[in-house]
């Protein structure tokens, strides 16, 4: 005999129909709360799409008044003549460049005010943070 039918004098039920209920009824339960989850973060995603396309219509109208805005109080024409653009180390094939650059990505309604070169900086210097944080730990004395 083993220790449960000594304790309460209840004997296990070990024929295959329990053991059957006992693991259908388990993987029903199982499978019905899976199926609850999947509903509840369906739900949950459609809610905050909802929310982030509201967002994103908004942010298009604002978007789109400043363009009208924009288009009917053009911003003045910079002074510079293009000779001066150039002698300032930009030649006038790259200012074309640039400008055509803009006008396909943001349309009519944008104005460049100067275009200013950038100095290209070293590749140590614009490492990952991480990789920065690792070598600072890496090489710190002890």
């Amino acid at each position: 005999m083993d220790i449960l039918t000594l304790a309460t004098s209840v004997v296990p039920d070990r024929s295959a129909g329990f053991t059957v209920t006992v693991i259908v009824a388990g993987l029903g339960i199982v499978l019905a709360t899976l199926a609850v989850l999947i509903l509840v973060f369906k739900v949950f995603g459609n809610i905050v799409s909802k929310s982030q396309n509201k967002a994103k219509e908004k942010a298009k109208k604002e978007q789109l008044e400043k363009m009208q805005n924009a288009a009917a109080n053009p911003a003045p024409v910079s002074k510079k003549p293009a000779s001066q653009l150039e002698q300032s180390g930009i030649s006038g094939e790259v200012i074309a460049a640039i400008s055509a650059a803009i006008y396909a990505t943001e349309g009519e309604g944008a104005v460049i005010r100067c275009v200013t070169p950038i100095k290209k900086q070293s590749p140590v210097s614009v490492r990952n943070p991480w990789a920065n944080a690792a070598i600072i730990e890496n090489t710190r004395p002890f």
